[in-house]
Protein backbone atom coordinates (compact mmCIF):
# COMPACT_ATOMS: atom_id res chain seq x y z
CA UNK A 1 0.00 0.00 0.00
CA UNK A 2 2.83 2.25 0.84
CA UNK A 3 5.51 1.61 -1.38
CA UNK A 4 7.84 1.56 1.03
CA UNK A 5 9.71 -0.79 3.71
CA UNK A 6 8.71 -1.23 7.29
CA UNK A 7 11.60 1.28 8.54
CA UNK A 8 10.00 3.91 6.88
CA UNK A 9 5.80 3.10 7.33
CA UNK A 10 6.79 2.04 10.66
CA UNK A 11 4.29 -0.87 11.03
CA UNK A 12 7.26 -3.79 11.64
CA UNK A 13 5.31 -6.45 13.54
CA UNK A 14 2.01 -7.92 14.16
CA UNK A 15 0.35 -6.14 17.55
CA UNK A 16 1.59 -2.94 19.28
CA UNK A 17 2.03 -0.90 15.79
CA UNK A 18 0.14 0.85 13.64
CA UNK A 19 0.30 2.63 10.12
CA UNK A 20 -0.06 6.87 11.24
CA UNK A 21 -2.37 8.35 8.64
CA UNK A 22 0.71 10.45 8.01
CA UNK A 23 2.01 7.77 5.50
CA UNK A 24 -0.02 8.00 1.72
CA UNK A 25 -1.21 4.65 0.59
CA UNK A 26 -2.58 3.73 -2.81
CA UNK A 27 -6.47 4.34 -0.81
CA UNK A 28 -5.76 7.26 0.57
CA UNK A 29 -3.81 8.91 -3.02
CA UNK A 30 -6.68 7.52 -5.40
CA UNK A 31 -9.00 8.26 -2.62
CA UNK A 32 -8.20 12.53 -3.08
CA UNK A 33 -7.89 11.62 -6.65
CA UNK A 34 -12.21 11.24 -6.58
CA UNK A 35 -12.00 7.45 -6.36
CA UNK A 36 -14.04 5.59 -4.73
CA UNK A 37 -12.11 3.08 -2.48
CA UNK A 38 -13.52 -0.05 -0.60
CA UNK A 39 -11.55 -2.75 1.57
CA UNK A 40 -13.38 -5.97 2.44
CA UNK A 41 -10.42 -7.99 4.78
CA UNK A 42 -10.56 -11.81 5.58
CA UNK A 43 -9.17 -11.31 8.87
CA UNK A 44 -8.73 -9.43 11.95
CA UNK A 45 -4.87 -9.40 11.26
CA UNK A 46 -5.66 -6.31 9.20
CA UNK A 47 -8.12 -4.90 11.52
CA UNK A 48 -9.09 -0.63 11.07
CA UNK A 49 -7.10 -0.13 14.26
CA UNK A 50 -3.69 -0.84 12.79
CA UNK A 51 -4.23 2.50 10.91
CA UNK A 52 -4.93 0.38 7.60
CA UNK A 53 -8.18 1.78 6.66
CA UNK A 54 -6.90 5.13 6.01
CA UNK A 55 -8.20 6.57 2.69
CA UNK A 56 -10.95 3.91 2.81
CA UNK A 57 -14.57 4.70 2.25
CA UNK A 58 -15.71 1.67 3.46
CA UNK A 59 -13.27 -0.58 5.41
CA UNK A 60 -15.11 -3.89 5.93
CA UNK A 61 -13.56 -6.05 8.83
CA UNK A 62 -16.54 -7.18 10.25
CA UNK A 63 -15.51 -10.84 11.68
CA UNK A 64 -19.52 -11.79 13.06
CA UNK A 65 -18.60 -10.70 16.56
CA UNK A 66 -15.18 -13.31 16.80
CA UNK A 67 -12.64 -12.29 19.25
CA UNK A 68 -9.31 -13.53 19.97
CA UNK A 69 -10.35 -14.03 22.86
CA UNK A 70 -9.11 -17.98 23.73
CA UNK A 71 -6.98 -18.31 20.60
CA UNK A 72 -3.55 -19.16 20.00
CA UNK A 73 -1.57 -15.90 20.50
CA UNK A 74 -0.90 -15.20 17.02
CA UNK A 75 -4.06 -16.29 16.00
CA UNK A 76 -7.17 -14.11 14.74
CA UNK A 77 -10.67 -14.11 14.11
CA UNK A 78 -11.28 -14.43 9.74
CA UNK A 79 -14.15 -15.43 7.66
CA UNK A 80 -14.33 -17.39 4.81
CA UNK A 81 -13.28 -16.10 0.97
CA UNK A 82 -16.65 -16.59 0.08
CA UNK A 83 -17.89 -13.98 2.70
CA UNK A 84 -14.82 -11.32 1.23
CA UNK A 85 -16.41 -12.17 -2.51
CA UNK A 86 -19.82 -11.66 -1.62
CA UNK A 87 -19.04 -8.65 -0.01
CA UNK A 88 -16.62 -7.05 -2.27
CA UNK A 89 -19.40 -8.01 -5.57
CA UNK A 90 -22.11 -5.67 -3.57
CA UNK A 91 -20.02 -2.80 -3.17
CA UNK A 92 -18.72 -2.92 -7.06
CA UNK A 93 -22.49 -2.99 -8.28
CA UNK A 94 -22.83 0.04 -6.13
CA UNK A 95 -19.48 1.79 -7.39
CA UNK A 96 -18.49 0.20 -10.37
CA UNK A 97 -19.45 2.88 -12.46
CA UNK A 98 -16.87 4.83 -10.72
CA UNK A 99 -13.64 5.37 -10.60
CA UNK A 100 -12.21 2.89 -7.52
CA UNK A 101 -9.70 1.26 -6.10
CA UNK A 102 -10.93 -2.23 -4.16
CA UNK A 103 -8.59 -4.30 -1.83
CA UNK A 104 -10.25 -7.90 -1.65
CA UNK A 105 -8.29 -9.35 1.35
CA UNK A 106 -8.01 -13.21 1.48
CA UNK A 107 -6.78 -15.06 4.88
CA UNK A 108 -7.63 -18.80 4.01
CA UNK A 109 -4.40 -20.66 3.48
CA UNK A 110 -3.57 -19.57 7.28
CA UNK A 111 -3.18 -22.38 10.11
CA UNK A 112 -4.82 -23.93 11.09
CA UNK A 113 -5.97 -25.44 7.90
CA UNK A 114 -9.49 -25.93 7.68
CA UNK A 115 -11.21 -25.98 4.32
CA UNK A 116 -15.14 -26.44 3.54
CA UNK A 117 -16.42 -29.13 1.66
CA UNK A 118 -15.88 -30.12 -0.86
CA UNK A 119 -12.77 -28.75 -0.69
CA UNK A 120 -12.32 -30.45 3.08
CA UNK A 121 -13.01 -33.86 1.58
CA UNK A 122 -11.50 -33.72 -1.84
CA UNK A 123 -7.91 -32.30 -0.12
CA UNK A 124 -8.40 -34.26 3.27
CA UNK A 125 -4.24 -35.05 3.38
CA UNK A 126 -3.42 -31.91 2.30
CA UNK A 127 -5.85 -29.09 3.84
CA UNK A 128 -3.05 -26.55 3.09
CA UNK A 129 -3.83 -27.04 -0.62
CA UNK A 130 -7.52 -27.15 0.05
CA UNK A 131 -7.64 -23.79 1.74
CA UNK A 132 -5.73 -22.50 -1.43
CA UNK A 133 -8.34 -24.31 -4.08
CA UNK A 134 -11.39 -22.75 -2.11
CA UNK A 135 -9.39 -19.25 -2.25
CA UNK A 136 -8.79 -19.60 -5.78
CA UNK A 137 -12.52 -20.52 -6.18
CA UNK A 138 -13.48 -17.34 -4.78
CA UNK A 139 -11.18 -15.23 -6.27
CA UNK A 140 -11.92 -16.54 -10.18
CA UNK A 141 -16.13 -15.72 -8.94
CA UNK A 142 -14.51 -12.17 -7.95
CA UNK A 143 -13.18 -11.43 -11.49
CA UNK A 144 -15.93 -13.62 -13.12
CA UNK A 145 -18.41 -10.75 -11.28
CA UNK A 146 -15.69 -7.83 -12.75
CA UNK A 147 -16.41 -8.93 -16.09
CA UNK A 148 -20.55 -9.66 -15.99
CA UNK A 149 -20.24 -5.63 -14.48
CA UNK A 150 -18.52 -4.80 -17.69
CA UNK A 151 -15.66 -3.80 -15.49
CA UNK A 152 -12.79 -6.42 -16.45
CA UNK A 153 -12.03 -4.41 -19.64
CA UNK A 154 -10.80 -1.01 -17.71
CA UNK A 155 -9.31 -2.93 -14.85
CA UNK A 156 -5.91 -3.33 -13.47
CA UNK A 157 -5.93 -6.29 -11.66
CA UNK A 158 -2.60 -7.34 -8.78
CA UNK A 159 -2.83 -10.46 -7.72
CA UNK A 160 -0.39 -11.27 -4.52
CA UNK A 161 0.41 -13.20 -1.35
CA UNK A 162 1.92 -12.17 1.76
CA UNK A 163 4.09 -15.14 2.52
CA UNK A 164 4.40 -18.46 1.72
CA UNK A 165 4.37 -21.61 4.46
CA UNK A 166 6.94 -23.41 5.10
CA UNK A 167 5.43 -26.64 5.51
CA UNK A 168 8.55 -28.06 7.67
CA UNK A 169 11.76 -26.65 5.21
CA UNK A 170 14.18 -25.51 7.64
CA UNK A 171 12.48 -26.82 10.48
CA UNK A 172 9.63 -24.23 10.29
CA UNK A 173 6.29 -25.59 9.85
CA UNK A 174 4.27 -22.16 9.02
CA UNK A 175 6.19 -18.97 9.01
CA UNK A 176 7.14 -15.59 10.53
CA UNK A 177 10.77 -16.80 12.10
CA UNK A 178 13.11 -17.51 9.33
CA UNK A 179 13.51 -15.16 6.21
CA UNK A 180 14.23 -18.01 3.64
CA UNK A 181 12.24 -18.32 -0.07
CA UNK A 182 10.03 -20.73 0.89
CA UNK A 183 8.21 -17.70 2.77
CA UNK A 184 9.38 -14.98 0.75
CA UNK A 185 9.39 -16.32 -2.73
CA UNK A 186 4.84 -15.49 -3.28
CA UNK A 187 3.28 -15.11 -6.17
CA UNK A 188 2.75 -12.21 -7.76
CA UNK A 189 -0.18 -11.93 -10.88
CA UNK A 190 -0.73 -8.70 -12.76
CA UNK A 191 -3.90 -8.17 -15.61
CA UNK A 192 -5.60 -5.59 -17.66
CA UNK A 193 -4.79 -3.12 -20.02
CA UNK A 194 -1.74 -2.73 -21.98
CA UNK A 195 -0.48 -5.55 -19.63
CA UNK A 196 1.16 -8.59 -21.72
CA UNK A 197 -0.39 -11.10 -21.87
CA UNK A 198 0.86 -14.99 -20.55
CA UNK A 199 4.39 -13.31 -20.05
CA UNK A 200 6.26 -14.70 -17.16
CA UNK A 201 9.12 -12.10 -15.44
CA UNK A 202 12.26 -14.03 -14.49
CA UNK A 203 13.81 -10.64 -13.27
CA UNK A 204 13.18 -9.94 -9.08
CA UNK A 205 10.66 -7.82 -8.00
CA UNK A 206 9.32 -6.57 -4.40
CA UNK A 207 6.17 -5.48 -2.63
CA UNK A 208 6.94 -1.98 -2.55
CA UNK A 209 6.94 -2.22 -6.11
CA UNK A 210 3.75 -2.41 -6.23
CA UNK A 211 2.39 0.60 -4.93
CA UNK A 212 4.23 2.90 -7.84
CA UNK A 213 3.03 0.56 -10.73
CA UNK A 214 -0.49 0.85 -9.73
CA UNK A 215 -0.40 4.83 -9.60
CA UNK A 216 1.29 4.80 -12.22
CA UNK A 217 -1.70 2.80 -14.03
CA UNK A 218 -4.07 5.41 -12.27
CA UNK A 219 -1.73 8.27 -13.89
CA UNK A 220 -1.49 9.42 -9.96
CA UNK A 221 2.00 9.96 -8.78
CA UNK A 222 3.36 7.86 -6.23
CA UNK A 223 4.13 8.88 -2.77
CA UNK A 224 7.22 11.05 -1.68
CA UNK A 225 7.70 8.17 0.51
CA UNK A 226 7.61 5.30 -1.95
CA UNK A 227 11.13 3.25 -1.96
CA UNK A 228 9.81 0.83 -4.84
CA UNK A 229 9.67 1.53 -9.35
CA UNK A 230 7.18 1.05 -11.07
CA UNK A 231 7.36 -2.29 -12.96
CA UNK A 232 5.71 -0.97 -16.21
CA UNK A 233 9.33 -1.15 -18.17
CA UNK A 234 9.60 -4.50 -17.10
CA UNK A 235 6.09 -5.62 -18.28
CA UNK A 236 5.83 -3.72 -21.72
CA UNK A 237 9.63 -3.65 -22.96
CA UNK A 238 11.34 -5.99 -20.98
CA UNK A 239 13.57 -2.85 -19.34
CA UNK A 240 14.91 -3.90 -16.77
CA UNK A 241 14.06 -1.65 -13.29
CA UNK A 242 16.13 -1.15 -9.79
CA UNK A 243 14.66 -3.89 -8.30
CA UNK A 244 17.68 -6.14 -7.76
CA UNK A 245 18.07 -5.04 -4.01
CA UNK A 246 15.35 -6.17 -1.36
CA UNK A 247 15.32 -5.86 1.95
CA UNK A 248 13.72 -8.06 4.65
CA UNK A 249 13.09 -8.02 8.10
CA UNK A 250 10.56 -10.37 11.08
CA UNK A 251 10.40 -9.15 15.05
CA UNK A 252 8.36 -11.84 15.11
CA UNK A 253 11.59 -14.14 16.87
CA UNK A 254 11.91 -11.05 18.89
CA UNK A 255 8.33 -10.19 20.30
CA UNK A 256 7.04 -13.85 20.43
CA UNK A 257 9.73 -16.08 21.29
CA UNK A 258 12.69 -13.66 23.08
CA UNK A 259 15.32 -14.83 19.80
CA UNK A 260 16.96 -12.70 17.83
CA UNK A 261 15.66 -10.46 15.28
CA UNK A 262 16.39 -11.41 11.39
CA UNK A 263 17.31 -9.41 8.63
CA UNK A 264 17.63 -10.27 4.72
CA UNK A 265 18.97 -8.46 1.67
CA UNK A 266 18.30 -10.54 -1.57
CA UNK A 267 19.35 -10.54 -5.23
CA UNK A 268 18.59 -12.23 -8.36
CA UNK A 269 22.01 -14.40 -7.48
CA UNK A 270 22.84 -13.66 -3.23
CA UNK A 271 20.54 -14.06 -0.16
CA UNK A 272 22.10 -12.83 2.84
CA UNK A 273 20.76 -13.50 6.31
CA UNK A 274 21.73 -10.93 9.47
CA UNK A 275 21.78 -13.51 12.42
CA UNK A 276 23.73 -13.51 14.99
CA UNK A 277 25.46 -16.34 13.02
CA UNK A 278 25.01 -14.85 9.37
CA UNK A 279 24.15 -17.26 6.42
CA UNK A 280 24.85 -15.97 2.64
CA UNK A 281 23.32 -18.80 -0.15
CA UNK A 282 24.06 -18.85 -3.93
CA UNK A 283 20.43 -18.73 -4.99
CA UNK A 284 21.27 -20.16 -9.06
CA UNK A 285 23.13 -22.82 -7.15
CA UNK A 286 21.31 -23.51 -4.12
CA UNK A 287 17.59 -22.19 -4.70
CA UNK A 288 16.87 -24.25 -1.28
CA UNK A 289 19.39 -22.06 0.76
CA UNK A 290 21.18 -25.32 2.10
CA UNK A 291 24.23 -24.19 2.00
CA UNK A 292 25.90 -21.27 3.80
CA UNK A 293 28.71 -19.64 1.87
CA UNK A 294 29.53 -17.08 4.29
CA UNK A 295 33.07 -17.99 5.09
CA UNK A 296 34.07 -18.55 1.50
CA UNK A 297 32.22 -15.05 0.15
CA UNK A 298 33.06 -12.40 3.16
CA UNK A 299 33.33 -9.49 0.75
CA UNK A 300 30.04 -10.10 -0.66
CA UNK A 301 28.50 -10.78 2.91
CA UNK A 302 29.99 -7.47 3.96
CA UNK A 303 28.61 -5.18 0.58
CA UNK A 304 25.22 -7.05 1.41
CA UNK A 305 25.31 -6.17 5.35
CA UNK A 306 26.20 -2.45 4.57
CA UNK A 307 22.89 -2.57 1.96
CA UNK A 308 20.65 -3.46 5.33
CA UNK A 309 22.20 -0.82 7.17
CA UNK A 310 21.63 1.56 4.44
CA UNK A 311 17.79 0.68 4.43
CA UNK A 312 17.78 -0.03 8.17
CA UNK A 313 19.51 3.24 9.32
CA UNK A 314 22.74 3.30 10.58
CA UNK A 315 21.44 3.31 14.22
CA UNK A 316 19.88 -0.20 13.38
CA UNK A 317 22.69 -2.09 14.64
CA UNK A 318 21.46 -1.30 17.98
CA UNK A 319 17.87 -0.03 17.29
CA UNK A 320 15.06 0.62 19.61
CA UNK A 321 12.27 0.06 18.30
CA UNK A 322 9.00 1.89 20.16
CA UNK A 323 5.97 -0.10 19.87
CA UNK A 324 2.98 2.44 19.97
CA UNK A 325 -0.21 0.28 19.23
CA UNK A 326 -2.55 3.64 18.24
CA UNK A 327 -2.90 6.13 16.26
CA UNK A 328 -2.83 10.13 17.64
CA UNK A 329 -6.56 10.36 17.34
CA UNK A 330 -7.27 7.10 19.29
CA UNK A 331 -4.19 7.56 21.94
CA UNK A 332 -5.99 10.84 22.42
CA UNK A 333 -9.49 9.73 22.97
CA UNK A 334 -8.14 6.94 25.42
CA UNK A 335 -6.10 9.37 27.07
CA UNK A 336 -9.44 11.67 27.74
CA UNK A 337 -10.49 8.24 29.64
CA UNK A 338 -7.56 7.82 31.45
CA UNK A 339 -6.46 4.64 29.58
CA UNK A 340 -2.75 5.64 28.24
CA UNK A 341 -0.55 6.50 30.73
CA UNK A 342 3.46 6.45 30.95
CA UNK A 343 3.56 2.85 30.25
CA UNK A 344 1.83 2.84 27.01
CA UNK A 345 4.60 2.47 24.82
CA UNK A 346 6.85 -0.62 24.56
CA UNK A 347 10.00 -0.06 23.39
CA UNK A 348 11.82 -2.97 21.86
CA UNK A 349 16.06 -3.53 21.20
CA UNK A 350 17.18 -5.15 18.25
CA UNK A 351 20.58 -5.85 18.12
CA UNK A 352 21.68 -7.08 21.33
CA UNK A 353 22.54 -10.48 22.25
CA UNK A 354 19.80 -13.01 22.14
CA UNK A 355 19.36 -17.15 20.82
CA UNK A 356 19.65 -17.43 16.71
CA UNK A 357 16.90 -18.67 15.57
CA UNK A 358 17.94 -21.70 13.53
CA UNK A 359 19.93 -22.61 16.77
CA UNK A 360 16.34 -23.07 18.53
CA UNK A 361 14.49 -25.53 15.40
CA UNK A 362 14.39 -28.17 18.34
CA UNK A 363 12.23 -26.15 20.34
CA UNK A 364 10.30 -24.05 17.49
CA UNK A 365 9.15 -27.80 16.33
CA UNK A 366 8.13 -28.73 19.89
CA UNK A 367 5.53 -25.51 19.86
CA UNK A 368 4.53 -26.46 17.04
CA UNK A 369 3.63 -29.94 17.84
CA UNK A 370 2.24 -28.52 21.22
CA UNK A 371 -0.22 -26.03 19.64
CA UNK A 372 -1.49 -28.71 17.24
CA UNK A 373 -2.39 -30.59 20.23
CA UNK A 374 -4.03 -27.33 21.26
CA UNK A 375 -5.85 -26.74 18.13
CA UNK A 376 -7.26 -30.59 18.73
CA UNK A 377 -7.92 -30.30 22.11
CA UNK A 378 -5.74 -32.68 23.43
CA UNK A 379 -4.51 -30.91 26.57
CA UNK A 380 -2.65 -33.32 28.37
CA UNK A 381 -0.07 -34.08 25.66
CA UNK A 382 -0.03 -30.09 25.00
CA UNK A 383 1.04 -30.41 28.49
CA UNK A 384 4.27 -32.31 28.22
CA UNK A 385 5.25 -31.11 25.61
CA UNK A 386 5.16 -27.14 26.58
CA UNK A 387 6.55 -28.50 29.46
CA UNK A 388 9.98 -29.59 27.10
CA UNK A 389 9.50 -26.21 25.62
CA UNK A 390 10.06 -24.01 28.86
CA UNK A 391 12.70 -26.82 30.03
CA UNK A 392 14.85 -26.33 26.33
CA UNK A 393 13.80 -22.28 26.13
CA UNK A 394 12.88 -21.12 29.86
CA UNK A 395 12.54 -17.76 28.78
CA UNK A 396 9.74 -17.96 25.75
CA UNK A 397 7.13 -16.24 25.89
CA UNK A 398 4.85 -18.49 23.44
CA UNK A 399 5.52 -21.57 25.72
CA UNK A 400 4.09 -19.71 28.66
CA UNK A 401 0.86 -18.64 27.35
CA UNK A 402 0.41 -21.98 25.29
CA UNK A 403 1.29 -23.81 28.46
CA UNK A 404 -0.85 -22.08 30.71
CA UNK A 405 -3.44 -22.48 27.85
CA UNK A 406 -3.43 -26.26 28.28
CA UNK A 407 -3.57 -26.08 31.99
CA UNK A 408 -6.75 -23.42 31.58
CA UNK A 409 -8.57 -26.06 29.29
CA UNK A 410 -7.83 -29.16 30.98
CA UNK A 411 -9.82 -26.75 33.99
CA UNK A 412 -6.41 -26.75 35.89
CA UNK A 413 -6.60 -23.13 36.33
CA UNK A 414 -4.25 -22.59 39.83
CA UNK A 415 -1.18 -24.27 37.75
CA UNK A 416 -1.97 -21.90 35.15
CA UNK A 417 -1.55 -18.90 36.97
CA UNK A 418 1.67 -20.41 38.01
CA UNK A 419 2.85 -20.64 34.59
CA UNK A 420 2.05 -17.01 33.47
CA UNK A 421 3.31 -15.69 37.64
CA UNK A 422 6.99 -17.64 36.65
CA UNK A 423 6.59 -15.99 33.18
CA UNK A 424 6.50 -12.35 34.85
CA UNK A 425 9.05 -13.19 37.07
CA UNK A 426 11.54 -13.67 34.43
CA UNK A 427 10.61 -10.52 32.92
CA UNK A 428 8.48 -11.73 30.38
CA UNK A 429 5.98 -8.81 30.60
CA UNK A 430 4.22 -8.68 28.13
CA UNK A 431 0.45 -7.38 27.46
CA UNK A 432 -0.23 -10.73 26.11
CA UNK A 433 0.93 -12.43 29.65
CA UNK A 434 -0.87 -10.14 31.65
CA UNK A 435 -4.24 -9.80 29.95
CA UNK A 436 -4.59 -13.83 30.36
CA UNK A 437 -3.43 -14.30 33.74
CA UNK A 438 -6.44 -11.93 34.53
CA UNK A 439 -9.09 -13.50 32.39
CA UNK A 440 -7.85 -17.02 34.85
CA UNK A 441 -7.79 -14.63 38.09
CA UNK A 442 -11.25 -13.81 37.06
CA UNK A 443 -12.36 -17.34 36.54
CA UNK A 444 -11.07 -17.89 39.96
CA UNK A 445 -13.46 -15.44 41.56
CA UNK A 446 -9.94 -13.79 42.46
CA UNK A 447 -11.48 -10.27 41.22
CA UNK A 448 -9.23 -7.95 42.79
CA UNK A 449 -5.75 -9.52 41.27
CA UNK A 450 -7.80 -9.88 38.02
CA UNK A 451 -8.45 -5.69 37.49
CA UNK A 452 -4.54 -5.23 38.94
CA UNK A 453 -2.84 -7.42 36.27
CA UNK A 454 -5.75 -6.58 33.14
CA UNK A 455 -5.11 -3.13 33.76
CA UNK A 456 -1.52 -3.50 33.91
CA UNK A 457 -2.30 -5.02 30.70
CA UNK A 458 -4.25 -2.20 29.11
CA UNK A 459 -1.47 0.27 29.79
CA UNK A 460 0.84 -1.48 27.15
CA UNK A 461 -1.13 -2.25 25.16
CA UNK A 462 -5.38 -0.36 25.30
CA UNK A 463 -5.91 -2.01 21.99
CA UNK A 464 -6.81 -5.45 23.18
CA UNK A 465 -10.52 -4.66 23.41
CA UNK A 466 -10.58 -8.68 24.80
CA UNK A 467 -8.98 -7.73 27.96
CA UNK A 468 -10.66 -4.65 28.17
CA UNK A 469 -13.99 -6.14 28.22
CA UNK A 470 -12.58 -8.38 31.07
CA UNK A 471 -11.40 -5.67 32.87
CA UNK A 472 -14.69 -3.59 32.79
CA UNK A 473 -16.43 -7.37 34.01
CA UNK A 474 -13.70 -7.78 37.15
CA UNK A 475 -14.96 -4.02 37.74
CA UNK A 476 -18.51 -4.40 37.79
CA UNK A 477 -18.59 -7.37 40.05
CA UNK A 478 -16.24 -5.27 42.38
CA UNK A 479 -18.51 -2.56 42.32
CA UNK A 480 -16.63 -0.35 41.20
CA UNK A 481 -18.69 0.88 38.24
CA UNK A 482 -16.69 4.30 36.89
CA UNK A 483 -14.00 1.96 36.21
CA UNK A 484 -16.13 -0.53 34.76
CA UNK A 485 -18.00 2.12 32.12
CA UNK A 486 -14.19 3.39 31.56
CA UNK A 487 -13.53 0.14 30.17
CA UNK A 488 -16.32 -0.27 28.56
CA UNK A 489 -16.03 3.25 26.55
CA UNK A 490 -12.46 2.62 25.58
CA UNK A 491 -13.65 -0.27 23.65
CA UNK A 492 -16.07 1.44 21.51
CA UNK A 493 -13.97 4.73 21.10
CA UNK A 494 -11.98 2.21 19.08
CA UNK A 495 -14.53 0.23 17.83
CA UNK A 496 -17.87 1.01 17.68
CA UNK A 497 -19.43 -2.14 16.55
CA UNK A 498 -18.02 -4.58 19.53
CA UNK A 499 -20.79 -5.26 21.06
CA UNK A 500 -19.78 -6.88 23.84
CA UNK A 501 -18.97 -3.06 25.04
CA UNK A 502 -22.50 -1.94 24.70
CA UNK A 503 -23.33 -5.06 26.80
CA UNK A 504 -20.88 -4.18 29.03
CA UNK A 505 -22.56 -0.16 29.25
CA UNK A 506 -26.02 -1.65 29.67
CA UNK A 507 -24.77 -3.46 32.80
CA UNK A 508 -23.41 -0.17 33.75
CA UNK A 509 -26.55 1.58 33.31
CA UNK A 510 -28.46 -0.99 35.56
CA UNK A 511 -26.51 -0.51 38.47
CA UNK A 512 -26.81 3.65 37.87
CA UNK A 513 -30.99 2.71 38.07
CA UNK A 514 -31.24 3.33 34.46
CA UNK A 515 -33.48 1.16 32.67
CA UNK A 516 -33.94 3.23 29.50
CA UNK A 517 -30.62 3.43 29.02
CA UNK A 518 -29.38 -0.10 29.34
CA UNK A 519 -32.32 -1.38 27.54
CA UNK A 520 -30.83 0.99 24.60
CA UNK A 521 -27.37 -0.85 25.22
CA UNK A 522 -28.44 -4.31 25.05
CA UNK A 523 -30.50 -3.48 22.08
CA UNK A 524 -27.86 -1.94 20.11
CA UNK A 525 -25.16 -4.59 21.25
CA UNK A 526 -28.23 -7.79 19.84
CA UNK A 527 -28.53 -5.22 16.16
CA UNK A 528 -24.66 -5.30 16.38
CA UNK A 529 -24.32 -9.15 16.85
CA UNK A 530 -27.15 -11.57 17.26
CA UNK A 531 -24.99 -14.03 17.88
CA UNK A 532 -24.70 -12.66 21.07
CA UNK A 533 -27.11 -14.25 23.97
CA UNK A 534 -26.10 -12.34 27.07
CA UNK A 535 -27.80 -9.28 25.85
CA UNK A 536 -30.99 -11.38 25.20
CA UNK A 537 -30.83 -12.68 29.13
CA UNK A 538 -30.39 -8.88 30.10
CA UNK A 539 -33.36 -7.60 28.13
CA UNK A 540 -35.55 -10.55 29.73
CA UNK A 541 -34.09 -10.03 33.05
CA UNK A 542 -35.56 -6.08 32.39
CA UNK A 543 -39.04 -6.48 31.15
CA UNK A 544 -39.09 -9.39 33.81
CA UNK A 545 -38.35 -6.58 36.66
CA UNK A 546 -40.59 -4.25 35.19
CA UNK A 547 -43.87 -6.33 34.98
CA UNK A 548 -43.62 -6.83 31.53
CA UNK A 549 -44.04 -10.83 30.80
CA UNK A 550 -44.49 -11.00 27.29
CA UNK A 551 -41.30 -9.00 26.38
CA UNK A 552 -39.33 -11.11 29.06
CA UNK A 553 -40.57 -14.03 27.78
CA UNK A 554 -39.55 -13.24 24.18
CA UNK A 555 -35.99 -12.21 25.15
CA UNK A 556 -35.75 -15.58 27.64
CA UNK A 557 -36.95 -18.15 24.99
CA UNK A 558 -34.41 -16.40 22.82
CA UNK A 559 -31.65 -17.14 25.03
CA UNK A 560 -32.52 -20.49 25.41
CA UNK A 561 -32.39 -20.95 22.18
CA UNK A 562 -29.15 -19.61 21.36
CA UNK A 563 -27.19 -20.20 24.95
CA UNK A 564 -23.84 -22.70 24.97
CA UNK A 565 -25.05 -25.12 27.29
CA UNK A 566 -21.16 -25.30 28.20
CA UNK A 567 -20.56 -21.81 28.54
CA UNK A 568 -23.71 -21.16 30.19
CA UNK A 569 -24.60 -24.28 32.58
CA UNK A 570 -25.36 -22.74 35.41
CA UNK A 571 -27.90 -19.98 34.06
CA UNK A 572 -29.87 -22.07 31.82
CA UNK A 573 -31.65 -23.74 34.48
CA UNK A 574 -32.40 -20.72 36.31
CA UNK A 575 -33.56 -19.15 32.99
CA UNK A 576 -35.82 -22.16 32.46
CA UNK A 577 -37.45 -21.68 35.61
CA UNK A 578 -38.40 -18.07 34.86
CA UNK A 579 -40.24 -18.89 31.78
CA UNK A 580 -41.81 -21.82 33.51
CA UNK A 581 -43.11 -18.80 35.85
CA UNK A 582 -43.88 -16.28 33.45
CA UNK A 583 -45.86 -19.04 31.22
CA UNK A 584 -47.80 -20.09 34.84
CA UNK A 585 -48.68 -16.12 35.79
CA UNK A 586 -46.59 -16.65 38.87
Amino acid sequence: MTGSYPTVHGLRDMGGFVLESSHPTIASLSQAAGFSTGAFVGSRVVARHFGLSHGFEVYDDDMGGETEEGKLPGVFPERRAGVVTDRALAWLKQNGQRKFFLWAHYYDPHAPYDPPEPFKRQYAQTPYDGEIAYMDAQVGRLLDGLDQLGLGSRTLIIAVGDHGESLGEHGELTHGIFLYDATLHIPLIIAGPDVPHGKVIEDQVRSIDLHPTAMAFLRLPPSPEAQGVSLWPLMQQGTHVRSNYSYGETLYPRTYMGWSELRAMRTDDWKFILAPRPELYDLHRDPGELQNLIAQHRTEAEQYQQLIWKIAGTQGKTEKVTAVPMDAQTRRELESLGYVGGGSTREIQLGVDAPDPKDRIAVMKLLEEGQKLLNTHDNTRAVQIMEQVLRQDPGNPMGHVCLAMAFERAGQLERAVSVYEDAIQRGVLTDIIYSRLGKVYLRLHQLEKAANVMNLSSQINPTDLDNLRNLGTAELQLGHVDEAERAFKAMTHQNDHYSAAYNGLGLVAIQRGDANAARHDFEKAIELNSAEVEPLLNLGILYDKAGDKTEALRYYQQFLAKASAKDYSALIPKVRAAVQDLKSGR
